[in-house]
């Protein structure tokens, strides 16, 4: 809203050029003109400036988000292959897991297999020779029985060791295959921060490029007024000079500081305040239909609706001195009227305010605009 008021103030500038080419007398009227024509010109050079190092900082971006897009593509396309991976790791991690429990089974089998040859041994030496002397079986018989027993407890061992063997290389194919899974955990969340790294980029990216559109569109709307007024200018350049508009004001230089108020309110808004842009006037917050006064006599140059500023009317005080009240909810003056000092000229509203009721005012002198503060009586209004 404060961007499209600063470019348009710019052109409440031209208004009060071209509608008060009426109150100049005839002899300097064309020289005005045409000064007026090569300023109007020399701004709509330096709009179209302004738009095609926009349109190049636009392309530009666009090209950035181009290559954004296609890392995020390549990232996401790296993400999907190593989740796959990552995926593979875990179940081969899993059958292997499954591979070493039903190896443990085994060995902790064999062991009490083991163990239970080794109790029948270890009686069989606790009683000595008397079984085996005092048994049916022949001598030969005997000892080879017992070296066969033998033979079993020796194979039982060797074969618990190479199950040990082999549990150990389970095992370390297990821990490496344990870090590779969280090699690729690492490399799943990199590529995932990476992505959304670059997401974020391409946000920021896309938010400035909406600005820069944006910053366009009103150029390309401020441009569009400017060729408009260049063309009322050039065709008031071709016409009679219209009959003048008549007021008694008296000279303006002298009333800074005693001006009355235009609407008695809390002052809002001031005038150059910071923000998107610098205040041209101030904005009095006031209740709905309160009579707005003019400050000082004149006559009425703009009485109408203005984009940006709703109701508006712009009065003019003599040389290069005019006021503008807008955001009014009706005008009970027309142009080419005579206004007095303290005289209803409308009455508040909210018409093209984006903050409710108030009363934006401007005080120009001698073409440029001014605080209006310093020429309003101190509390007159209430600050």
């Amino acid at each position: 809203m404060m961007k499209h008021r600063f470019l348009w103030s710019a052109v409440i500038c031209l208004v009060c050029a071209v509608i008060g080419q009426g109150l100049a007398v005839p002899s300097s009227r064309a020289s005005k003109l045409e000064q007026d024509l090569r300023k109007t010109r020399k701004k709509i050079q330096t709009e179209k400036q302004a738009i095609k190092k926009l349109q190049s900082k636009s392309r530009n971006l666009l090209k950035s988000l181009e290559d954004v897009d296609k890392e995020i593509v390549a990232a996401e396309r790296k993400h999907r292959v190593s989740k796959a991976k990552m995926a593979d790791l875990q179940q081969e991690k899993k059958e292997m897991t499954k591979e070493l429990r039903a190896l443990e089974g085994r060995i902790e089998e064999q062991r009490n297999n083991q163990g239970r040859r080794l109790v029948a041994y270890y009686r069989l030496g606790k009683a000595g020779m008397l079984p085996l002397i005092f048994s049916d079986a022949s001598p030969p018989e005997k000892f080879r029985n017992l070296d066969a027993l033998k033979g079993i407890l020796v194979s039982d061992w060797q074969r618990i060791e190479a199950f040990h063997e082999l549990l150990e290389e389970k095992e370390r194919l297990n821990a490496g295959l344990q870090e590779r899974l969280e090699a690729e955990k690492a490399l799943v969340e990199k590529l995932r921060s990476r992505k959304t790294a670059l997401e974020a980029k391409r946000q920021e990216k896309s938010t400035l490029l909406f600005g820069i559109e944006q910053d366009r569109k009103l150029h390309e709307r401020l441009l569009e007024e400017l060729e408009q007024a260049a063309k009322a200018l050039k065709k008031k350049m071709q016409q009679k000079p219209p009959s003048p508009v008549v007021f008694e004001g008296g000279d303006l230089r002298g009333q800074k500081g005693k001006l009355p108020w235009p609407v008695r309110g809390k002052v809002y808004r001031r005038f150059d305040q910071p923000g998107a842009v610098r205040s041209k006037g101030i904005d009095i917050k006031t209740e709905p239909g309160v009579p707005v006064r003019a400050v000082w006599g004149g006559g009425v140059v703009y009485a109408d609706w203005f984009r940006g500023y709703g109701k508006l009317m712009i009065i003019h005080h003599g040389e290069k001195d005019y006021t503008v009240v807008a955001h009014m909810s009706q005008l009970t003056k027309r142009r080419g009227e005579r206004v007095e000092t303290g005289e209803i000229v409308g009455h508040a509203g909210d018409t093209g305010s984006m903050d409710g009721c108030l009363v934006h005012f401007e005080i120009w002198h001698e073409g440029r605009a001014d605080n209006p503060l310093k020429w309003l009586q101190r509390g007159g209004g209430g600050r």
